[in-house]
């Protein structure tokens, strides 16, 4: 999930992102999900979306250091919706038991959102109210373990 720390944009190859520092984190958020419907128009049915669940570090994926997982390594997810899978990955993180040694180990409670300890001034659902508002997806899904 984006927090807005702008690491992306250090690492991305081909110099591909721009944020204009002078707009909000909202804003940034939004136009993420506008891109990803803008990505995928032509692609309906024929996409997959993965999502390993796996050493989630308290910073953004794109960042450059790696800080103790907040909770232990929790599996896979698959989906046809890239809404709905991250829905499901926060819901999956955020009911897990914050790993021992963690920055929020002792600080955060299972069924606690674990993103808005880590990042108490940035409301990541921002991104994904957005997406189902613009018609990328949907927050509602089922699971199903297989």
């Amino acid at each position: 999930k984006c927090v807005g720390c702008g690491e992306c944009i250090l690492i991305c190859p081909n110099g591909a992102i721009d944020i204009q520092w002078s707009k909000d984190v909202p804003l940034f958020q939004k136009k993420m999900a506008e891109y990803t419907l803008a990505v995928l128009k032509n692609k309906k049915d024929k996409t997959l979306f993965v999502n390993f669940i796996t050493q989630v570090s308290p910073a953004c994926d794109c960042y450059g250091h790696c800080d103790a997982p907040i909770v232990n390594d929790i599996g896979i997810v698959a989906s046809r919706d890239p809404v709905a899978i991250d829905q499901a990955s926060v819901d999956l993180v955020n009911q897990h038991i914050p790993a021992e040694g963690s920055c929020i180990s002792g600080r955060v409670k299972t069924g606690e959102d674990k993103f808005r300890a880590l990042y108490p001034k940035i409301d990541w659902s921002i991104q994904l109210d957005h997406a189902q508002k613009i018609g990328l997806g949907t927050r509602k899904y089922d699971l199903i373990c297989i």
